[in-house]
């Protein structure tokens, strides 16, 4: 079987697709712990809406999937701002604290979205329902889609982080908050523009999710615990870390859910977080304090 190329075509594609939603989620949550060490266990929810934001631009309100894909992330991100002046700012740099809290805050957000959409799955109608063959190998142009806009997302990020002002603050305040505080950067600022950054990064990761899965108030559980894996995996905080996490990951569950189903391929990545925890508990990637 392993032989076989419009297998291991398909646990390619599957295990790319996989890994840039699962980097998309990754990069969000270690963003939030690395510059603010906020354990954010609401970030599922945003996932969840941008999810909604999708089903609505695109199903309902039938806007062209391009302008669709654009603007839900960004439906969710803008308005995400009040929560962070509500909530997340009070638990800046108080990481047990910001565990208690914005558990809370997973838990409203989850019945609100209840109270307001019902338990019911909604399924976003595909935009791309082909498939191409190249050499003897069969790709869901869907599944293709999904890993070009990850792509274009993730160079985005990278242009940001390494090419830009704003970036360079934020990797400064990551490496040291009141060090960057001293050389004049404006913390406040810096902390508003990761926060919407990794709402951004977390709501596009939905949109992508529900359409290959469903949209349902509950759908952010799937997209925590895989963010959670993947930071772990790779180093809380670490940026290239959430990379290799979501790489490992995705081809891990691809790979191993094709031959053997989605129940030994969860047993397996959270048995991989088990070992890691024991033997190597700083990440593949993350620093020992």
């Amino acid at each position: 079987m392993l032989t076989n190329p419009t297998i291991l075509g398909q646990i390619v594609v599957n295990g790319m697709s996989l890994s840039s939603v699962y980097i998309l989620v990754a990069l969000g949550f270690t963003l939030l712990f690395g510059i603010m060490r906020v354990v954010n266990f609401a970030h599922g929810e945003f996932a969840m809406l941008g999810g909604f934001a999708m089903y609505y631009l695109y199903a309902v309100f039938s806007l062209p999937w391009v302008a669709a894909i654009l603007l839900a992330p960004l439906a969710v991100a803008i308005p995400a701002l009040f929560l962070e002046w509500l909530v997340f700012r009070w638990f800046y740099q108080k990481m047990f604290q910001s565990m208690i809290g914005l558990l809370g805050l997973s838990i409203v957000m989850i019945y609100s979205a209840l109270l307001t959409w019902d338990a019911f799955e909604r399924n976003i109608p595909a935009a791309f329902d082909g498939i191409l063959r190249f050499a003897g190998v069969i790709l869901p142009i869907d599944r293709l889609v999904t890993i070009g806009v990850s792509a274009l997302a993730l160079g985005a990020f990278y242009f940001l982080m390494v090419h830009t002002r704003i970036g360079l603050a934020m990797r400064a305040a990551a490496q040291d908050v009141e060090i960057a505080g001293t050389q004049g950067i404006d913390t406040r600022k810096i902390y508003r523009a990761a926060f919407f950054v990794a709402i951004l990064l977390a709501a596009l990761a939905g949109a992508l999710y529900g359409q290959i899965y469903a949209v349902s108030p509950f759908m952010g559980e799937r997209p925590l615990f895989v963010a959670f894996i993947v930071v772990i995996l790779g180093g809380m905080g670490s940026i290239p870390g959430a990379a290799l996490g979501g790489l490992i990951l995705g081809f891990t569950e691809s790979f191993l859910g094709t031959f053997y189903g989605g129940s030994v391929a969860s047993y397996a990545s959270f048995g991989a977080v088990i070992l890691l925890l024991i033997f190597r508990p700083w990440g593949l990637l993350g620093k020992p304090e």
